[in-house]
């Protein structure tokens, strides 16, 4: 990786100019006009499955994580990869573009505590302590893929790093099962993510889009699924319903966090209709393994999370505490302990909530611990308090600020006229280590942030989920009260919302006794 930093783009851009090598492929993230040919960071997803000489990523256009941690695994071995940034002097001041994503009306960049760009810089000073290491990749795993795929008896799920040969390996069997007479499909996300599929395939199988695909149903011997975090669980389950044997292949770090939602959530209700085979590709094709732009962005990003070993806790005697997240920017194992509970225990966590996590001003972390091991954390937003033009406007559709989701949706989807001029702690987050799961500890953590939020003089607590029987049974055994039920299917989950509130305050109570929307 080469960092080029400057005063602005135009003057990094003078400094690459130079750098770049003619007749190489070259992609750009950036928004700046210097750049036309240049993609915007947030449409990273099209670029999955493709593969770059160089990549020109410009900070001043917004660090946006889910894109660099996605991006960084399309560079081919060799290539570099340029980072674009403000001087290091000034850049922690810098009014990074990405902040929109994460800031609620009315913050602006000057409300953000600026946590997050300190310890990424921190982490590129250490840049040079990363040695080239040797490359003498092998294709061994890549073989017994191959192998598997062709052989298939039931269902494989087969998970990968980026640059571990996983689109190569689909290509090559893909080719192996159509020599043998097979008819064999091919799905994605987008048809550009299986361009190196098609690279490697010496007879290309048909490509369906998955909305087609589930529609259609087009008889098939083998179907392939490629980036399937990327899809909707209920659409891979019909699949896997349909068709008796399919690969399901995805990337499982670097993605937005999906894969780790992948492995978390697909396998389990995959298990309930069907025993499967699961198999993983670990070792880098594209790069040597140990690779330091590879270990530089799974720092950065906390992408490589595993869960505490507890196995030395005596019996369960949790404390809790509100994290200081000053405290957790100077802790780095701490930080890693909070991040790989949310990453292990809920399916959305993306990188780009670890930015949020750190600098986003209305923002609390509560904890339970043992031991110096995190047991379980939840995330609480603190929401709502519009004024009363602006929760008028909201009622009738004519504003929608961002941020403030259950406020907004108890007034407008609820028809809770003011609902959004009360003061809301919603809880974004909640998670328990795997392990210690249903033993009682979210509701130690939540009777305690209760507490906490009645403290701090709020109208109510929210949250909303994607419904089902047992979390509304947890959400109304600590008091919580369902205020409404989306319409609309949720794409990740499947299932509809429900939105649950706990009341303080008797404006608050007054307004919820009204029936569920």
């Amino acid at each position: 990786m080469d960092v080029i930093s400057g005063d602005g783009v135009e003057h990094c851009w003078q400094q690459l100019r130079a750098k770049l090598a003619p007749d190489t492929s070259c992609l750009f993230i950036s928004t700046h006009p210097l750049f036309p040919q240049a993609i915007p960071a947030h449409k990273f997803q099209t670029l999955l499955g493709q593969e770059f000489d160089n990549i020109v990523f410009d900070a001043f256009s917004g660090l946006e994580l889910n894109a660099l941690a996605a991006i960084s695994g399309t560079l081919r071995g060799g290539g570099t990869f340029y980072l674009l940034t403000p001087p290091f002097s000034t850049w922690a001041n810098f009014p990074d573009p990405a902040y929109q994503r994460f800031l609620p009306y009315p913050y602006t960049a000057a409300d953000v505590q600026g946590r997050f760009l300190p310890r990424f810089m921190r982490l590129l000073a250490q840049w040079d302590r990363y040695t080239l290491p040797s490359y003498n990749a092998t294709d061994t795993q890549q073989k017994n893929v191959v192998q598997a795929i062709s052989q298939l008896s039931q269902p494989l799920i087969l998970l990968a790093d980026r640059g571990r040969g996983k689109s190569a390996a689909l290509g090559l069997a893909a080719s192996r099962l159509i020599e043998q007479g097979k008819t064999v499909l091919l799905t994605a996300p987008a048809k550009a993510t299986v361009a190196q599929v098609y690279k490697h395939a010496t007879v290309a199988p048909r490509f369906i889009a998955p909305d087609e695909l589930v529609q259609t149903l087009p008889p098939a011997d083998v179907l392939l699924v490629d980036e399937a975090a990327a899809l909707p669980v209920p659409l891979l389950l019909k699949l896997a319903a349909y068709y008796r044997l399919v690969v399901f292949a995805t990337t499982l770090h670097g993605y937005e966090g999906s894969g780790r939602g992948f492995s978390l959530r697909f396998q389990t209700e995959l298990a309930k209709q069907s025993t499967f085979k699961l198999m993983r590709l670990s070792q880098p094709m594209r790069w040597a393994a140990n690779d330091p732009l590879e270990a530089f962005i799974n720092q950065a990003c906390l992408l490589a999370t595993d869960s505490p070993d507890i196995s030395a806790l005596d019996a369960l005697q949790p404390t809790y505490c509100q994290l200081s997240r000053n405290e957790l920017v100077q802790d780095e194992a701490l930080l890693q302990q909070v991040f790989a509970l949310l990453v292990n225990a809920h399916y959305q966590t993306r990188p780009s909530d670890l930015r949020q996590l750190l600098d986003a001003p209305n923002i609390t972390l509560h904890v339970l611990s043992q031991q110096n091991v995190l047991l379980a954390v939840l995330v609480l937003s603190r929401e709502g308090s519009l004024e009363p033009e602006l929760s008028e406007q909201i009622y009738h559709g004519k504003r929608r600020p961002h941020g403030h989701p259950i406020p907004q949706s108890l007034t407008f989807h609820a028809r809770l006229q003011g609902a959004a001029e009360l003061s809301c702690e919603r809880i974004m987050r909640i998670a328990v280590l795997p392990s210690l799961q249903n033993k009682g500890l979210g509701q130690i953590l939540l009777k305690h942030v209760i507490h906490y939020a009645n403290q701090q003089l709020t109208d109510y607590m929210g949250v909303s989920y994607a419904m089902s029987s047992a979390l509304i049974r947890f959400w109304e055994n600590v008091g919580f009260q369902l205020a409404r039920i989306g319409h609309r299917l949720d794409t990740a989950s499947g299932s509809r919302s429900a939105m649950h509130v706990l009341p303080f305050t008797a404006k608050a109570q007054a307004l919820f006794n009204s029936p569920v929307h």
